[in-house]
């Protein structure tokens, strides 16, 4: 019995290091799939995020003469414990869960300078919901956005509420972190600077 356990657990054990030191994202996500339920398919992750921002997908389009025009490549941000294969920083390596939630810490275990010593506090931020904006693993959008910022704000704030004052006549042409910061700030609504 405990040599059928000795062999298991090395087995285990060999899958695990073939998985954290996989030289591929593919291989790494094949090994840890087969491991573990649930683990993100990373080509399918790029293509949601791709298709939230079309501009970004690089497919392929045919001219007229009936040739493929080259393939764009497709641009990601990925989380460096994620592109590092350190998913130990966030994962229970034996169970696949989460080592402990957003809300109990997670992010600011290597995030602690956000917000920083600011005066005001964005919502989503004082109560340490991360991922209400970003994604955990990779986005096509920096910071890993789930959507461009001016549309994540949106999802709260209602553009005819803020387009009253003259000073949002341009909310079109420019993005709400232009002018306020994401995770707080000394002056109200997070303005980066007060003009006089």
């Amino acid at each position: 019995m405990a040599t059928r356990r000795s062999k298991v657990v090395a087995v285990w054990s060999c899958m695990v290091l073939l998985a954290a030191s996989a030289c591929s994202q593919t291989t790494r996500y094949r090994v840890l799939n087969f491991l573990f339920d649930g683990v993100p398919d990373p080509a399918k992750v790029a293509q949601a995020d791709a298709a939230r921002d079309p501009s970004r997908t690089g497919q392929d389009e045919e001219s007229a003469s009936g040739e493929s025009e080259p393939k764009a490549r497709v641009v990601s941000y990925p989380h460096p414990p994620y592109r590092d294969n350190r998913c130990g920083a966030c994962h229970n390596m034996t169970t696949g869960g989460m080592n402990r939630t957003a809300q109990e810490g997670l992010c600011e275990s290597c995030h602690g300078d956000v917000p920083g010593k600011v005066r005001y506090v964005h919502g989503p931020v004082a109560v340490s919901d991360c991922l209400f904006c970003h994604h955990p693993h990779t986005s096509v959008i920096p910071k890993l956005l789930l959507r461009k910022p001016t549309d994540l704000c949106l999802q709260c704030h209602d553009r005819d509420d803020l387009t009253k004052g003259t000073h949002h006549e341009e909310t079109d042409e420019s993005s709400c972190t232009d002018c306020h910061g994401a995770h707080g700030g000394d002056n109200p609504f997070f303005l980066k600077r007060v003009e006089p």
